[in-house]
C-alpha cells in the first residue's frame, strides 16, 4: 500500500473503533533532504539532534539546510560513536538543550536518537521530525519510546512524528547490519502477529482486520525484496523503509504496539536489559528481532505437539521469585511488582485453551515455522551460529522462560506458562 493513502485524519474502522495518524509527511526519495526546509515552514527555532555517526552522515547536511533557510538551530550532539543509551542521563542532555523559543525538534538518526527526540518532544509539546539515516527498525512512525528508565526497558506511549524524511541514497549506505536488522524487525511480525491472534482467542482482546492486512501485506513486500536490499538497491532499501514506517501507522492506528511486538519483542527486550543488568553484550535490537523470531516460531510450533489433557494451573511462587532474583538481579524488584500488577499468574486459563484448542493450533498453522523463518532470514546473512555464539545456551533458555515477565502483553509464552508448560518446552527446542 502506498504510505501516503494511509496518512489520513481520524476514520470509523469496520473493526468497530476509531483509527487516525497524525503524521503529516512521510518522504524516502532520492534528495530527500531537499525538501526539509519547505516541510518546517514558519518554524524559526529548532534542536537538532545527532549523534558522532549520523552528524557526519547528513546531519552536516541537515543543519546547513535549515541554517540556509533561515532558521536558528541549537544542537544537541552525543559526541561519540558507540551506542547511545535512551536512558535518564541521555533525555536530561537533550532536555537541556530545549528553551522556551524552541519550536521543533529534528533528530538525525534512527532507533535511540528517534525515540530520544520523540520522548523530549512530547514532553515540551513540540512536533518532531526525523531524518532517518537507516532502515533498521519500525519505530519511526510510531507513537511509542523505548527507554531504559532505572534499567528496565519502558516503552511511553507519546506522540508521532510529523515527519518522515529518508534520503535513499544515505539509507542504501547505512551499515549493513541495520539493514539486517531492518529485515529482522519486519519478519519478526509473522510472530506478533500470530500472538496477537491468540490473544484475542485466549485474553479478550480487540482484532482489527484492516490492521492485519496491513502487516501481512508488509510482510510479503519485505520477504520479496530481501535480496535487492542486500544488495543495497536504493529503490529496495526505500521501500523497506516505507515498510518499517507503514508498520509504525498500524501501531498508530492501533493505539499500542499490540499488533507488532509480541513475544519476540520480549526475547529481544531480555537480552538487552539482562546484557545491561549482568554487562553481557548484546545485538542491536532488529538483529535481536529476527533471531528472536526463529526460537519463537519454533517455540509455537512446539505446542501443536502438547497434549492439552495433561495442562495445569500453578507455580511454585517462591521458586519463581528465586528465579526472577537470579536471573534480573538489581532489577527483579520492578519485574515482580510489575507481575503483581499484571495479574496473568493469577488467571486459569485452562479450560478456556481446552475447549478452543482446535482454533489455538489453527492460528499457529497460520505462521511460519521457524525454519521457514530462517530461511528467509539467511538471505539477509542470518546464521543461528551467530546466536547463540553471542549468548550462552543458559542465557537463551531462561530467555524463553522470563522474557514474559518484563511485558504486560499476552502471548504464545503466556499460553504456554496457563498450560503448566512452558519451561518444558524452552528446555526441549532446538537452539541452532
Amino acid at each position: 500500500m502506498n504510505v501516503k493513502e494511509l496518512l489520513r485524519g481520524e476514520f470509523l474502522c469496520s473493526c468497530g473503533q476509531k483509527h487516525s495518524c497524525d503524521i503529516k509527511e512521510i518522504l524516502v526519495e532520492k534528495g530527500a533532504l531537499d525538501k526539509i526546509p519547505g516541510f518546517l515552514a514558519g518554524h524559526k527555532n529548532a534542536l537538532l539532534v545527532s549523534d558522532g555517526n549520523t552528524k557526519p552522515l547528513c546531519g552536516e547536511k541537515v543543519l546547513e539546510k535549515l541554517r540556509g533557510a533561515g532558521m536558528n538551530v541549537t544542537e544537541a550532539f552525543f559526541n561519540q560513536t558507540s551506542l547511545v543509551i535512551p536512558d535518564e542521563h541521555s533525555i536530561a542532555f537533550v532536555d537541556s538543550f530545549v528553551t522556551a523559543d524552541t519550536d521543533v525538534i529534528v533528530g538525525v538518526g534512527s532507533g535511540v536518537i528517534n525515540d530520544l527526540c520523540k520522548y523530549v518532544s512530547f514532553t515540551h509539546k513540540l512536533p518532531y521530525m526525523i531524518v532517518a539515516t537507516a532502515p533498521s527498525m519500525d519505530g519511526y512512525a510510531s507513537k511509542g519510546a523505548a527507554m531504559i528508565i532505572s534499567g528496565m526497558k519502558v516503552t511511553y506511549t507519546t506522540h508521532v512524528a510529523s515527519w518522515i524524511v529518508g534520503d535513499t541514497d544515505i539509507l542504501a549506505n547505512a551499515p549493513m547490519d541495520m539493514i539486517r536488522a531492518g529485515i529482522g524487525d519486519i519478519l519478526g511480525k509473522y510472530a506478533s502477529l500470530n500472538d496477537w491472534k491468540l490473544a484475542c482467542l485466549l485474553n479478550g482482546e480487540h482484532h482489527c482486520q484492516l490492521i492485519e492486512d496491513l502487516i501481512q501485506g508488509e510482510l510479503d513486500a519485505c520477504a520479496a525484496n530481501i535480496p535487492a536490499c542486500m544488495a543495497r538497491d536504493p529503490q529496495a532499501i526505500g521501500r523497506l523503509t516505507e515498510s518499517l514506517a507503514i508498520m509504525g501507522v498500524s501501531i498508530a492506528y492501533m493505539g499500542s504496539s499490540r499488533p507488532a511486538s509480541g513475544s519476540e519483542h520480549h526475547f529481544s527486550h531480555f537480552f538487552e536489559i539482562t546484557g545491561i543488568i549482568h554487562h553481557r553484550d548484546y545485538f542491536c535490537h532488529g538483529l535481536d528481532v529476527g533471531y528472536a523470531t526463529v526460537l519463537s516460531q519454533r517455540l509455537r510450533y512446539w505446542i501443536l505437539t502438547l497434549d492439552p489433557a495433561a495442562f495445569r494451573h500453578g507455580r511454585d511462587d517462591a521458586a519463581w521469585e528465586a528465579e526472577i532474583r537470579r536471573v534480573f538481579a538489581s532489577r527483579a524488584p520492578e519485574v515482580l511488582e510489575l507481575q503483581k500488577q499484571v495479574g496473568f499468574y493469577g488467571v486459569d486459563r485452562v479450560q478456556r485453551i481446552r475447549d478452543n484448542w482446535a482454533e489455538v493450533c489453527r492460528i499457529i498453522r497460520t505462521s511460519p515455522t521457524g525454519e521457514e523463518v530462517l530461511a528467509m532470514l539467511k538471505l539477509a546473512g542470518y546464521h543461528m551460529d551467530e546466536l547463540t555464539d553471542m549468548y550462552p545456551e543458559a542465557v537463551i533458555r531462561d530467555c524463553m522462560i522470563y522474557a514474559k515477565d518484563l511485558k504486560d502483553r499476552y502471548t504464545q509464552l503466556w499460553l504456554l506458562q496457563d498450560a503448566g508448560m512452558l519451561e518444558e518446552t524452552a528446555r526441549k527446542v532446538r537452539l541452532n
